[in-house]
């Protein structure tokens, strides 16, 4: 048995294990039921508490979206007030999604399933992947042509024409890409296995390595506030930031939580989540790092993302969509119980 095959074996069943958890870890009741809030809230039963929640996108003028297990998709036309389940034509998972606005967003998941809509998500199609055997975990567009996803074993594909034609890009490194992070058509980021994160200024064409964690600990989130500011995060609660584009990274904090995606609200204020159910957040530009758990909340979150004014959404395990509306230094659940 060689060691490339080993490595390969070990790779799968460690991004089998932590799938799994989030595909079957504890399952709240909480505030998943079909109760309503007057001010706001869901129908009977539009989100339940088997619904395991991978990824959000906000899409402007107060559209959310959500993506997860068994092709779950929600949507929301008002900023989280009110939900509505979207039949998207699929079971597969659905590991992440990306809006540019109101209209043009794209999902990406399991077996290289890409899907597009351009009219808000009245109608979604199946755009031709170049793979169809591995896992797509994150999409990004920066307008109507240019996007990236990125995924497991060093997967890359771009377009440069909306998704008509994705082309797969070659990439030496044969690590997982976990997330990216671009800025415009050529400068961007990726984070991944082994505790690595990439650069390139020509679009995803060629990149150079900027970090290697010294004990190799994954990096599964990875946003950028600018061309300056970037905060990465990963196992045992690694947080890394750079105030230089990358060029130098400092390492700010690890404990003994699995931290799975980061994002800015604006310049000072960043939110990470992870397998523990907290929210760990910065109000500084990532110097200092506190953490919040929820009462009600015992398992995982998976996917944070904060809309233009600040408004933030996280979702998890157990149906949770928690919001922020100030930069996310407080969350509520979706759901607020009636007054009496």
């Amino acid at each position: 048995m060689t060691s490339r095959y080993i490595l390969h074996l070990f790779r799968f069943i460690t991004l089998f294990l932590l799938l799994f958890t989030c595909m079957t870890g504890c399952e709240k009741s909480g505030t998943s039921e079909s109760k309503i809030d007057p001010t706001g809230g869901f129908g009977p039963q539009v989100i339940k508490h088997t619904d395991k929640l991978y990824d959000v996108s906000t899409a402007g003028n107060g559209h959310v979206w959500v993506v997860g297990y068994f092709g779950t998709v929600f949507h929301s036309s008002d900023s989280g007030l009110n939900w509505s389940r979207t039949d998207v034509g699929t079971k597969i998972s659905l590991l992440g999604v990306h809006f540019i606005d109101e209209k043009s967003g794209w999902i990406v998941g399991d077996q290289g399933m890409i899907l597009h809509t351009d009219d808000g998500g009245d109608s979604w199609d199946r755009q031709t992947s170049p793979v169809t055997d591995e896992k797509l975990l994150k999409v990004q567009f920066i307008d109507q042509e240019k996007g990236w996803i990125v995924g497991t074993y060093g997967l890359m594909l771009h377009t440069e024409n909306g998704g008509k034609n994705w082309e797969r890009l070659p990439f030496e490194e044969d690590v997982i890409l976990n997330d990216l992070c671009f800025i415009n058509s050529a400068r961007g980021w990726l984070a991944g296995e082994f505790g690595l994160i990439f650069y390139t200024e020509d679009g995803g064409r060629t990149w150079v390595k900027q970090l290697e964690d010294e004990m190799g600990r994954k990096l599964f989130g990875l946003d950028f506030a600018d061309h300056l500011r970037g905060v990465a995060v990963g196992n045992e609660g690694v947080i890394y930031t750079t105030i230089n584009g990358g060029k130098d990274w400092v390492l700010k904090g690890a404990n003994n939580d699995t931290l799975l995606k980061v994002a800015f609200a604006d310049e000072f204020h960043a939110t990470a989540v992870g397998l523990r159910g907290c929210l760990t957040f910065t109000e500084d530009g990532g110097d200092n790092w506190r953490s919040v758990c929820p009462l009600d909340h015992f398992t995982w979150l998976s996917g944070i993302a904060y809309d233009k004014s600040g408004r933030g959404f996280a979702v998890g395990d157990g149906g949770k969509i928690l919001i922020s509306v100030d930069s996310g230094l407080n969350w509520v659940p979706y759901y607020q119980p009636a007054a009496q």
